[in-house]
């Protein structure tokens, strides 16, 4: 149980930290850049992924059978739902009504259809992948009785890939085709879980000449989407495997703040890509860039510690610490 944890521990801050690189931009320029295009490559495939692994290694066949449906969703309502509505309002507040449209990249009007709109169609930012998990939680905590069978995950991988190649997201309630487009990643965690001993040995035969091989291919930008996000996926579980034993005290520390980061990192950031970088026109982008990334990743830390510490003083602050992630 150690072992897997500290490599998904790993390959949570791996895949945090990635999101963070691809929202440190300051202009149009870093999107140019081979370091954002790659991130963008597969960062979300890996999180649908390890979101999967650990729906199966929390709820094994054992207990799946007997999971209480209800109650697992309400449990996914409070976890993910909750904190997508308050941030999501607390970034529409401030973008629409605190800091003026000409130091925004994408402005908000402050109106009742507008916040509508934000919270069930065009989430802000990177919000969406919350509401999007949450519908393919719901999707697969229904077929919870086959979602280990070999024959449902090779059918219903086909058919999940089918989409993800074939379908265009499109705007859709609370994300559901969005949900639909990553399911298979979701799904290939769950794979993942059930054959990992031998995926793991294979790729742990050869595991220096495996990672750098798929980093070089990944590296390549592979226009083909799927095999990209494949690509990428394939050599974060190859590096998690090789760097865990190392790094599992501070990787299981960062872990415990990588929803806070998913969740807080969008206001240093902002700020920084916003009211700073008008400020400061002459300071160069790239080394905002990095201030951007570093005040991303670490801020969200730093408050988590703080929320924590307050909660075990004051009880009210659990309510506070739920809506952050904690």
């Amino acid at each position: 149980m150690k072992e897997k944890l500290s490599q998904v521990s790993f390959l949570f801050v791996f895949a945090t930290a990635l999101v963070v690189i691809g929202h440190s931009d300051i202009t149009l320029d870093y999107k140019q850049l081979w370091i954002f295009k790659w991130v963008y490559t597969f960062h979300m495939p890996l999180f649908f992924l390890v979101s999967g692994f650990l729906f199966a290694y929390t709820n094994p066949p054992e207990r799946m059978r007997s999971l209480n449906i209800g109650k697992f969703i309400m449990k996914k309502v409070k976890r993910l739902l909750l904190p997508y509505w308050f941030i999501t309002s607390v970034i529409f507040f401030v973008k629409s009504l605190i800091i003026s449209p000409e130091q925004m990249q994408h402005p908000l009007a402050f109106s009742f259809s507008a916040y509508c709109n934000s919270l069930f169609f065009h989430s802000i930012g990177f919000m969406w992948f919350l509401p999007a998990l949450f519908v393919i939680f719901c999707i697969f905590i229904f077929l919870k009785c086959w979602i280990f069978s070999k024959y449902l995950q090779i059918g219903g991988g086909i058919l999940c890939f089918f989409i993800y190649a074939y379908f265009p997201v499109e705007t859709s309630f609370i994300q559901f085709f969005n949900a639909l487009h990553y399911s298979g990643f979701f799904l290939l965690g769950i794979i993942y879980f059930s054959y990992k001993n031998s995926i793991d040995a294979f790729l742990l035969r050869y595991k220096y000449l495996i990672c750098i091989l798929l980093f070089i291919f990944s590296a390549m930008l592979i226009d083909i989407s799927l095999i990209a996000a494949l690509v990428g996926i394939l050599f974060s579980i190859s590096l998690s495997l090789m760097v865990k034993d190392f790094c599992v005290k501070r990787m299981n520390n960062y872990a415990n703040y990588t929803y806070t980061i998913f969740l807080l990192s969008y206001f240093p950031q902002m700020f920084i890509r916003g009211p700073i970088a008008h400020i400061c026109p002459e300071v160069n982008q790239y080394l905002l860039s990095v201030l951007s990334f570093f005040s991303g990743f670490f801020i969200p830390i730093f408050i988590g510690m703080f929320i924590l510490r307050l909660k075990k003083q004051y009880r009210f602050v659990e309510n506070i610490a739920i809506f952050i992630g904690l």
